[in-house]
C-alpha cells in the first residue's frame, strides 16, 4: 500500500472518531431491562409512560465488617427483604436480587433501598448517574491515545456534563450494614 493511502487511512479514522455518539445509541447500551430480574410497580400510568428506558440494578445487604475482611472477601451477602421507593415506582425483593431500575433521563428520581435483618433496619437513598458522561469520557481517551491526539481532547472537552438524551441509571443499590 503506497504512503498517501496509509495516510489517507489514518486520517479518515481519526475523522471518524472525532463523532459524536448517537444519543439513541447510548441509551441502547446503557438502559436494558433484564428478563430474570424484578420489575418495579408504577404507582400509576402516567408516570410509566414517562419512561425512557430500564437498568438492572444489584440490590443488597451487605456486612463489611470484621468477619469478613479477615476471611479475605470483600463482603459478606447477607439475605435480606428490601424495598425500594421513589418517586411514582417502588418494588419489594428478597436480597440479594437484580431489579430493572427505570430511568426518565436526567428527571430520573432518587430512590430509597430500604432492607430488614435481623430485626435491624437499614437504609439508603441512591441518585441516579449520567451514564453517557462516563462512556463519552472513555472513548475521549480512547480516541486521544491511539488516533487523534487533538480530536481526543476536543471530544473529552465537549463530552464533559450533562447532554441531552443522555442515559441515566443506577448502578449498583447495596446498603452496607457498617
Amino acid at each position: 500500500m503506497k504512503k498517501s493511502n496509509v495516510t489517507l487511512l489514518v486520517a479518515a479514522l481519526a475523522l471518524a472518531a472525532c463523532g459524536t455518539p448517537d444519543p439513541e445509541a447510548q441509551k441502547e447500551r446503557h438502559l436494558k431491562p433484564k428478563g430474570e430480574a424484578v420489575n418495579v410497580e408504577f404507582n400509576d400510568a402516567a408516570v410509566a409512560e414517562k419512561v425512557v428506558g430500564f437498568r438492572a440494578a444489584p440490590v443488597g445487604l451487605v456486612d463489611k465488617g470484621s468477619d469478613a475482611l479477615s476471611s479475605g472477601s470483600d463482603a459478606q451477602s447477607l439475605p435480606a427483604e428490601c424495598s425500594i421507593v421513589s418517586q411514582g415506582f417502588s418494588t419489594r425483593v428478597t436480597a440479594p436480587a437484580t431489579v430493572n431500575m427505570p430511568s426518565f433521563g436526567r428527571d430520573t428520581p432518587p430512590a430509597t433501598v430500604t432492607c430488614q435483618y435481623n430485626d435491624e433496619t437499614y437504609s439508603k437513598t441512591f441518585k441516579a448517574r449520567n451514564l453517557s458522561n462516563g462512556s463519552r469520557t472513555g472513548s475521549s481517551l480512547v480516541v486521544g491515545i491511539l488516533l487523534c491526539p487533538i480530536c481526543g481532547v476536543a471530544a473529552g472537552i465537549a463530552g464533559s456534563g450533562d447532554k441531552v438524551g443522555d442515559a441515566y441509571g443506577f448502578d449498583d443499590l447495596t446498603i452496607s450494614t457498617n
